[in-house]
């Protein structure tokens, strides 16, 4: 009966859905007729602008991109020797995703782990290939540091770069992330979505429209404005909401010329009452033997949409950016380009996390504080110049990025206490006042130099290569001892990074390419690490003084084809790819080294079958491991109970060595493909499925703790299936229903290190949307 009343229920709020977006799309065309007609006289005066088409359902290969956005990368994508991952603004529309984390799913290789501690990332805080890249998110080529909700609504689309190439300084084994942001251009649109969305659990429903209009001044000059207000549930989760406001208006001048800029703003603020899971003894596939963590059939029952936080916590972000960029082409080959980008982003958090089973029908849990304060001023100044040089043609790109990264955080003391597993209480005492008990600061500043070059012999054979020199300066200050011992402390190093490809072109649609890239990062790269409000002991668990960079090696062979008349794009790579000379250090002190290995093979596909027919998908198959220098030393210190530095014999368990594991948080197997079909009658039907596969939970890779496989569990594997329907009801307005996880699976997405928090991906999720477009 009861499920009968939630079908019902579900029922009931979608023909109210569709009821309202139907009646919103008939008001929409009698008022433009009404207002065509009122101005018939005026507007035979003037003349005609150009409109944009409904984008979401256009007929045009939206899936598929040409050329990548940075003046550094010299060659088309279908050239570039490299996997690269662009994920477009036609599949972020149709999917109806809101934020970052949700794009990247559409990428394979992600995935994610639910943190520690008190930096509350939740599901921010992501793995590429097995290396976390949660600090290597870029926005416009500028680094962009803070780990806080990244939303869409200004979003354009998103490259994914496999493997380190030092493109834009130290960074992630795994890739890194470059965010494109919308600009203007030289015709006028106005496209806006209203959605509402709902599932059959007790969340809050979720409300929220976004506008972007572009108008076009002159033959050269332009604006365009981005808004977005939201007030929303979390799916499948009672209390946890998500609300934000924002608005990006940006001016470019010159649009066509010789001499064209760009200034833009973007500012942003979210006020959620963030969620932080369910106790991993609820759930018996995570399988961990941690007596918190393991499972137990009493809680086999509870809720999915159970809260064991509290009513009170909050995650606040406000975030500023302001953006100017110009070019100027000094002659037909030669172009000059600077950006200057500031950003400010701003959190305060206190959220509650259940810590284990605490037994009897009891669950712990401990209230976190975050707050932190990230500034970030960066100056990129870029030189293309196309030439040749005898029988050699030339693309070569060189520069200078400077960078000066800030950050101000608290830490605070944690808050320990306990509800019922069964009837959380999210009106408990509260926690603690919002008063940190040290503070710390952050200052880096890079000086970067670099040249790239696309060198063609010939229509078949190419060369894509370069170097980066980064000088990389930072300086930490706390106000006690919270630095490996030290209130201060300095560090400077010269990095080197850079990458090689040979490209053969069998034909102009097509190329076959092997490749090596290399990066190096600092030992700890402060403001990457999103850990900076850890409670206790040290701020930067990563850190250990007097340890050198980090350095990460990739080799690539692959192919690119442009197949069905260069509608559709097919790509495959395989891949190894090294991180050397990484740390170890279970309590601080250093004990020895590890590389840790992944290599795999990927697939990928974008683009049109038929001009009806867009797919957009890829696989991931992969092996990690590590590799211990010195295994029988590093191992015997580590199980040694009275051995200062090690005695960590519980993150081995029964295990002797964890010398050949595989990285944590790192699955085998990864896929996603996402397919629509556009019928004559202006009807949609799209879908598609997300799987990836089970994983060791443990320390991830950037952790100075060593868990062996086993120790704690694993991640299961799931599939998810999502569906879309469109209609398209007049030329310029559409409707649409997205439904996530048809057949409302129960899966575990991620969870801290041992388990004993789990966060559950969203069950069945409605959303309807209406979509306007003039």
């Amino acid at each position: 009966m009861k499920n009968e009343t939630v079908l019902l229920s579900s029922a009931s709020r979608l023909a109210l859905a569709a009821g309202i977006s139907v009646s919103l799309a008939a008001f929409v065309p009698m008022q433009a007729a009404a207002q065509e007609a009122a101005g018939t006289d005026e507007q035979e005066a003037v003349a005609p602008v150009v409109t944009a088409p409904l984008e979401v359902w256009g007929a045009d290969n939206a899936y598929t991109t040409d050329h990548l956005s940075s003046a550094k990368q010299t060659a088309p994508l279908l050239d570039t020797p490299q996997t690269v991952n662009v994920i477009p603004q036609q599949v972020i529309k149709e999917q109806g995703a809101r934020n970052l984390t949700e794009i990247l799913r559409n990428t394979p290789g992600i995935s994610f782990n639910a943190g520690e501690n008190g930096f509350a990332t939740s599901a921010n805080n992501f793995q590429l290939r097995g290396f976390d890249a949660s600090g290597d998110i870029f926005i416009d080529g500028s680094r962009d540091s803070g780990s806080y909700t990244r939303d869409a609504f200004n979003i354009e689309d998103v490259e994914v770069f496999k493997g380190p190439a030092a493109d834009n300084g130290r960074g992630s084994a795994g890739g890194y992330v470059n965010i494109v942001t919308k600009t203007p251009g030289l015709r006028d649109f106005t496209n806006a979505d209203v959605s509402y969305g709902f599932d059959e659990y007790d969340s809050e429903d979720r409300r929220r429209a976004t506008v972007d209009v572009n108008r076009k001044i002159d033959d050269s000059t332009a604006v365009r404005i981005n808004a977005l207000i939201e007030d929303s549930g979390v799916p499948g989760r009672e209390m946890a909401e998500a609300n934000a406001w924002g608005f990006a208006p940006s001016i470019a001048f010159g649009l066509g010329e010789e001499f064209r800029t760009v200034f833009s703003y973007e500012h942003v603020e979210r006020n959620d009452i963030p969620d932080w899971g369910l106790p991993g003894a609820a759930f018996a596939e995570t399988g961990s033997p941690d007596a918190q963590a393991a499972f137990d059939p009493a809680l086999a029952g509870i809720s999915r949409d159970n809260f064991y936080g509290l009513a009170s916590d909050f995650d606040d972000v406000t975030s500023d950016v302001f953006l100017a960029s110009f070019e100027y082409d000094l002659s037909s080959a030669v172009t000059l380009g600077n950006q200057t980008r500031y950003s400010v982003v701003d959190r305060q958090s206190r959220f509650t996390t259940p810590t284990g089973n605490a037994g009897g029908g009891v669950i712990d849990t401990q209230t976190l504080f975050y707050d932190r304060e990230n500034k970030t001023l960066s100056n990129l100044t870029n030189l293309s110049y196309e030439f040749a040089t005898g029988s050699l043609k030339h693309h070569l790109s060189a520069g200078i990025d400077l960078t000066k990264e800030e950050s101000a955080a608290g830490r605070f003391n944690s808050v320990a206490g306990a509800t019922s597993a069964y009837d959380p209480d999210p009106y408990r005492a509260g926690a603690l006042p919002f008063v940190p008990a040290s503070t710390n600061e952050v200052e880096v500043k890079t000086v970067a130099a670099y040249v790239y070059d696309t060198v063609e012999f010939s229509p078949q054979w190419q060369v894509t290569g370069g170097a980066r020199a980064e000088r990389y300066d930072a300086e930490v200050s706390a106000s006690d001892a919270s630095i490996g011992g030290f209130s201060r402390y300095e560090e400077s190093e010269t990095l080197f990074g850079g990458k090689v490809g040979v490209v053969y072109k069998p034909a102009p649609n097509g190329s076959f390419y092997v490749s090596a890239g290399m990066a190096e990062d600092p030992h700890t790269s402060f403001l990457s690490n999103p850990d900076i409000s850890r409670t206790g002991g040290n701020a930067f668990p990563g850190f250990v003084p007097g340890v050198g960079p980090v350095t990460s090696v990739n080799y690539e062979v692959g192919a690119k084809w442009d197949v069905l008349d260069e509608r559709l794009s097919l790509t495959a790579s395989l891949f190894h790819t090294e991180k050397q000379d990484v740390p170890i250090a279970p309590r601080g002190t250093l004990i020895g080294y590890q590389d840790q290995v992944v290599q795999g093979l990927e697939l990928g596909a974008a683009g049109q079958i038929t001009p009806e027919w867009n797919v957009y998908g890829g696989l991931l198959l992969m092996d990690s491991e590590r590799q211990l220098d010195n295994p029988a030393l590093i191992d015997s210190i580590i199980l040694d109970p009275l051995d200062p530095a090690g005695n960590r014999a519980g993150d081995y368990g029964t295990a002797t060595t964890s010398d050949g594991d595989e990285l944590a948080f790192t699955p085998n197997v990864t896929a996603n493909l996402w397919m629509t079909y556009r019928f004559p009658i202006g009807l949609t039907l799209g879908g598609g499925a997300r799987y990836v596969g089970s994983s060791w939970l443990g320390r991830p890779d950037d952790a100075l703790r060593i868990v062996a496989n086993g120790t704690y569990g694993k991640l299961p594997a799931y599939t998810v299936f999502d569906a879309m329907v469109s209609y398209e009801v007049t030329e310029n307005v559409a409707v649409r229903l997205n439904v996530e996880n048809i057949a409302d699976k129960n899966y575990v997405s991620t969870s801290n290190w041992n388990g004993r928090r789990v966060m559950l991906g969203n069950p069945r999720t409605f959303t309807v949307t209406t979509s306007f477009t003039f």
